[in-house]
């Protein structure tokens, strides 16, 4: 699966191919290291549920003869398992993006000393806080792919992924070369790249719960309007917080007061 190779290295090969291209060494140290640190947070949340919600779809929906189809309640089963693991993506995704972009950097700056301080390395660790849920919801969506898709279908996504790469490729080098966002431009690279094969796995699971007389809601895998509501807030209150004199631990636990109050009340 793309997710599990895209975080098992903090560079992939597609990746150092565009950023040699495109970009320069203290762009490519700095996506290296965003990549490293935010994809050991991937592995570790994301890709054991992957793993395991493969194997649920795999003996819920696999027919073994390749003709017949799963009964109907395997099908609700399954599809009932994909609307949990959504909904629980959707309210990490709204934590990711609305506390992770202000507390990853100064977790990591806390980590790491002042050795990076004079590069722009706290853009580049935001904005990955915006590629991992996207991540996330490729890695789910595929792992249910993989699980029913016929050969002639996953010869089809093969292609598929090829015009992907184009994309990819393209929003490179419109963001590292035309706008020159560096590092951070790559990330958003990729977010485009994934949120294109998202797209594409769940038009395919639309399809095949019409093919199997069900109906795939997209509502169903949304966060409430009141779950948005309190991450647009928590974003809002990190970002007004005033920076501390003191140093950044005080910061940080200021932070970690408006993380545990959001958390409780997602």
């Amino acid at each position: 699966m793309y997710f599990q190779a895209a975080v098992k290295h903090g560079l992939t090969q597609g990746d150092t191919f565009i950023l040699a291209m495109f970009s320069n060494l203290s762009d490519q140290g700095l996506y290296g290291l965003a990549s490293n640190y935010g994809g050991l947070i991937a592995r570790m949340v994301f890709q054991p549920i992957e793993e395991s919600s493969r194997n649920v779809f795999g003996k819920l929906l696999s027919t073994g003869d390749g003709t017949s189809k799963p009964s109907p309640d395997s099908v609700k089963t399954a599809l009932d398992y994909l609307y949990d693991v959504l909904c629980l993506y959707g309210l990490l995704s709204v934590l990711a993006c609305s506390l992770g972009p202000t507390i990853f950097p100064r977790v990591f700056g806390l980590l790491i000393g002042s050795r990076w301080s004079s590069t722009n390395i706290d853009a580049v660790l935001s904005t990955y806080c915006y590629y991992i849920p996207v991540l996330a919801y490729n890695g789910i969506s595929e792992a249910f792919v993989s699980s029913v898709a016929s050969n002639s279908v996953l010869q089809n996504q093969s292609m598929i992924m090829t015009v992907f790469t184009i994309i990819f490729a393209g929003a490179a080098f419109i963001f590292l070369r035309v706008l020159q966002w560096g590092a951070e431009g790559l990330v958003w690279a990729n977010i485009v790249n994934m949120i294109f094969r998202s797209l594409w796995s769940f038009g395919f699971i639309r399809g095949y719960c019409r093919g199997m007389g069900s109906k795939f809601d997209f509502e169903r895998m949304m966060p409430t309007i009141g779950t948005l509501t309190t991450g647009v807030a928590a974003a809002a209150t990190l970002r007004a917080l005033p920076t501390s004199s003191q140093g950044q631990i005080r910061d940080l636990l200021k932070s970690g007061i408006v993380a545990i109050v959001t958390v409780f009340l997602v």
